[in-house]
């Protein structure tokens, strides 16, 4: 994430750390991994781009929402917490989106392709669901162990050389953790549904009309009726894009949801598990199963 726009406004806890000890861990000391972590807060709301790194970088974004954009895919709206990740091999940018006075925190990890091949990773994993050289964004919600994880690199309390030790550790597993996940939900090579940008634009439109009301989201049926796609398609798009299911990201989405409000103040246990679309007996236990916490603790 940029920090060079005039309208961002930076955090004091921001930090950016180049760790040696994690290119010796990888690819015989021949590449660094890069780890970063804080907070923007944009002051007026306009398209951000920047370069891509060139490689892999995983964001972990932990709360706030932002839109995304790169060349060859359509938008993508994140709302932590969420990991994405941007698999790029060429001279490319990527746009952001950022609320206006909204914070958005995260913690990100990057590395470049032959560090990824030292551990016996090919690219060409990353790249699956393109027919160019153009680069991948994948987005799936983050997994507890990653959040606890992004807690111990935001609250690190060591100083000096014992920090780039902790978060050099640190970044080499955020690395392993995010690259699980997210190959984990890509699985072998699909050989059966393959999806073009009009039905990809379908399936953006799909995850408008989704989080619309979360009270009352349509059916899986419903919803491929009203965008024009089959049921699979539907489904295999949301992998693609998202890293789910249609009724994963769903939950997701109402969970992150109920967190931001229970978090900011803004509602009680029952108000937010009623305006996402919960019952209170069923919210409590899928809220402590999503983040480890009830609802009760966090508010």
């Amino acid at each position: 994430m940029s920090s060079s726009k005039a309208t961002l406004r930076s955090v004091p806890n921001d930090f950016t750390l180049s760790v040696p000890g994690c290119g010796a861990a990888l690819a015989g000391g021949a590449a660094d991994i890069t780890l970063s972590a804080g907070t923007v807060v944009m002051q007026s709301q306009a398209w951000m781009q920047e370069p891509l790194w060139k490689g892999l970088k995983l964001i972990l974004v932990l709360s706030g929402r932002l839109d995304c954009r790169i060349e060859g895919q359509p938008p993508v709206e994140i709302r932590g917490p969420t990991l994405c990740a941007v698999a790029n091999q060429g001279e490319f940018c990527g746009d952001h989106l950022f609320a206006s006075g909204v914070p958005v925190r995260y913690a990100t990890v990057q590395l470049d392709f032959p560090a990824i091949r030292s551990v016996g990773l090919e690219p060409d994993r990353l790249f699956r669901q393109r027919h160019d050289d153009g680069p991948v964004l994948f987005c799936r919600p983050a997994s507890r162990s990653l959040l606890a994880l992004a807690r111990q690199i935001v609250t690190c309390p060591l100083h000096g050389p014992s920090r780039a030790f902790y978060l050099g550790g640190k970044a080499l597993e955020l690395t392993a953790l995010g690259l699980e996940d997210l190959l984990a939900d890509q699985g072998p090579a699909s050989a059966g549904t393959r999806l073009n940008s009009a039905d990809l634009e379908r399936v953006q439109a799909a995850r408008e009309l989704l989080c619309r009301d979360l009270q009352h989201s349509p059916s899986l049926a419903a919803l491929a009726r009203q965008v024009g796609l089959n049921a699979r398609k539907l489904t295999e798009g949301f992998r693609q894009l998202f890293g789910s299911s249609v009724y994963a990201y769903l939950q997701e989405v109402r969970l992150s949801e109920a967190y931001r409000l229970l978090a900011s103040g803004e509602s009680n246990v029952s108000s937010a598990a009623y305006r996402v679309g919960y019952s209170p007996a069923h919210f409590s236990i899928a809220f402590r199963k999503r983040f480890g916490v009830s609802p009760r603790e966090l508010r």
